[in-house]
């Protein structure tokens, strides 16, 4: 079916509000651009200062592309708009459900919605009832009933009954396509996990902070007002596996991590390859650009906190520029929504507790338009709490392979999981 049919037909503007992160903006004016270049001509890039104001100006566009900070900020604008199609990309955006941007777009009327997202499911199956809740709001019910009838006894029992049951419900809503389905002919993706040796230094540092810090950790844990100190405790930890100098700015001493980063980089920027580099600490990225900056090597760079434009000028220089063979990203920046074909290596610098953000990340290199082999590859510290992260993913990520495939889900964590990862 061809939902677009009856705006050709009566020659009035579509209508369709696209939200989604502002990293993705670009892209999408590129790919509007290439493949519906009628539709690119009437869009409107709905963000900034110098945005509009006025409602039936914004009405007159075919698309209007918003970011979901922007969404939240001009609710009382856009709910003057009665939208033809609402589409949210990255829709895993709106999973907390009490979040005032989850509310905002939940909020905003529209004759048909389109939740995009490659893990519908991150947290828990609370993400799925969100997103459903936006989709259609009669599917699942109130959350209370959700919650009883298949949250508690799919997280907690692991209830096949009632996986059966939620994925019948939502089953028609679905449309799910993996790269092997739309892309057979795709090159092949090689994973390795490259363990490395802490240094002398950094493994005395590291156990002398896990020793004095478990037991408090543990007790933080315990109480629910505390329990995100706990937790925050236990990044102190995953920093000074990558490099102490995260944890520790007096640090002189060096990280058998980096070591043996910079080493697999010397080998395959000398054969002419290019590479990604994530990490979730944009401290740990700043290491790796300063060794660079320090060796004139030219790089491409992506954070946060780098502007729309820029992000765009950084990505083409990336893919167009055979000297730029480095890209430092962090994960949240840098792990959706872009094309970075160019690249044959995707370096993943430590672990991040959602395995499908990770695979989000290598999906940048890899996917169509890629002509050639990429290789991923996931530097864990030995014996450290990297390795206990990865043993942690493998045990939490079943639930969304069960219900669809996305290999995403990461409950929250109980105690036992803290007493693992502090073993």
């Amino acid at each position: 079916m061809d939902i677009f049919s009856a705006h050709r037909e009566a020659l009035r503007p579509l209508g369709a509000l696209v939200i989604l992160p502002a990293s993705l903006v670009f892209n999408w004016q590129r790919e509007l651009a290439k493949f519906a270049p009628d539709l690119y001509k009437m869009t409107c890039v709905h963000t900034g200062p110098k945005r509009l104001k006025d409602a039936r100006a914004l009405a007159m566009h075919d698309v209007v592309l918003t970011t979901y900070h922007t969404a939240r900020q001009d609710l009382a604008l856009l709910e003057k708009i009665e939208w033809q199609f609402i589409i949210l990309d990255e829709s895993q955006q709106i999973k907390n459900r009490a979040s005032e941007v989850s509310k905002v777009v939940r909020s905003l009327r529209g004759r048909h919605k389109i939740s995009l997202s490659g893990t519908p499911i991150e947290n828990s199956l609370a993400d799925l009832w969100t997103q459903m809740e936006f989709i259609n709001p009669a599917t699942l019910g109130s959350y209370q009933a959700f919650r009883e009838q298949f949250q508690m006894p799919i997280e907690k029992r692991n209830d096949e009954r009632a996986k059966a049951r939620l994925f019948s419900r939502v089953k028609p809503f679905f449309l799910r396509r993996t790269k092997e389905e739309v892309a057979p002919d795709l090159p092949e993706l090689t994973q390795q996990i490259f363990f490395s040796e802490m240094s002398d230094a950094q493994r005395k540092r590291y156990e002398q902070v896990k020793s004095a810090a478990r037991n408090e950790i543990l007790s933080l844990f315990d109480d629910p007002k505390t329990r995100f100190a706990a937790l925050q405790a236990l990044t102190k930890l995953r920093q000074l596996a990558n490099h102490p100098a995260l944890a520790e700015p007096d640090y002189t001493g060096t990280s058998g991590k980096m070591d043996d980063v910079l080493a697999q980089w010397d080998t395959i920027q000398r054969a002419g390859h290019k590479a990604l580099f994530f990490s979730s600490f944009e401290q740990h990225l700043r290491l790796f650009r300063e060794k660079m900056e320090a060796e004139k090597q030219p790089f491409a760079w992506l954070t946060g906190e780098v502007a729309a434009p820029e992000r765009a000028r950084a990505v083409e220089r990336f893919q167009e520029d055979a000297s730029v063979q480095a890209f430092l990203m962090t994960l949240g920046a840098g792990g959706v929504g872009l094309n970075l074909t160019a690249a044959d290596y995707v370096f993943l610098l430590d672990p991040w507790w959602n395995p499908a953000k990770e695979d989000q990340a290598i999906a940048r290199a890899h996917r169509i338009g890629r002509q050639h082999p990429v290789t991923a590859i996931r530097f864990i510290a030995r014996d450290s709490i990297e390795e206990k992260i990865l043993q942690l993913q493998e045990r939490k990520r079943t639930l969304g392979k069960d219900l669809f495939a996305t290999g995403s889900d990461f409950p929250a964590l109980e105690r036992e999981d803290m007493e693992m990862l502090l073993e």
